[in-house]
């Protein structure tokens, strides 16, 4: 469907992601797993960067604090290959050559998407372990054979 044939409903669906993950409709936190499963899954990004639901005829925009999805947790070795786990229960497999340090020391990355995802402290905790500084000073994190720089982002 083509965004002039949507409906745009966002004056009365107020829904907010805050930077944990958490959504939100009218300040009252959404915490139904089918109604978060649905609203994941219609969770797209329009060609200005912002964050909208489209749901059959209707879209609504959606008040996006940082990224609408969270690194939870983190699976796996250096060795084989590490995993992202979502704050929606998806696992992805991690591409350390798009992870990033923002503003704040806040870890992301790339899902194969393109989507970026912001790390919960815990999961930036668990990959921090994993990292180390190179003779240049620069933080990295060694997979199998391989160095991956880990840049801020800008």
């Amino acid at each position: 469907m083509k965004p002039s044939e949507l409906r745009d409903v966002t004056d009365s669906c107020k829904i907010r992601i805050d930077k944990e993950g958490k959504w939100y409709y009218e300040n009252q936190e959404i915490v139904n797993p089918l109604v978060l499963l649905t609203f994941c899954n219609a969770l797209q990004k329009d060609e200005d960067g912002r964050y909208r639901i489209v749901f059959q005829s209707e879209v609504c925009y959606v008040d996006v604090e940082d990224t609408p999805f969270v690194v939870a947790s983190i699976r796996g070795d250096q060795e084989t290959g590490l995993l992202v786990l979502l704050n929606t229960g998806e696992v992805h497999k991690l591409d350390p050559g798009t992870l990033s340090i923002g503003e704040q020391n806040v870890m992301y990355c790339l899902l194969p998407d393109g989507m970026k995802v912001r790390f919960s402290r815990a999961a930036y905790y668990l990959l921090a372990l994993m990292m180390e500084e190179d003779e240049e000073g620069r933080i990295i994190l060694k997979m199998g054979d391989r160095s991956y720089p880990v840049p801020a982002a800008h």
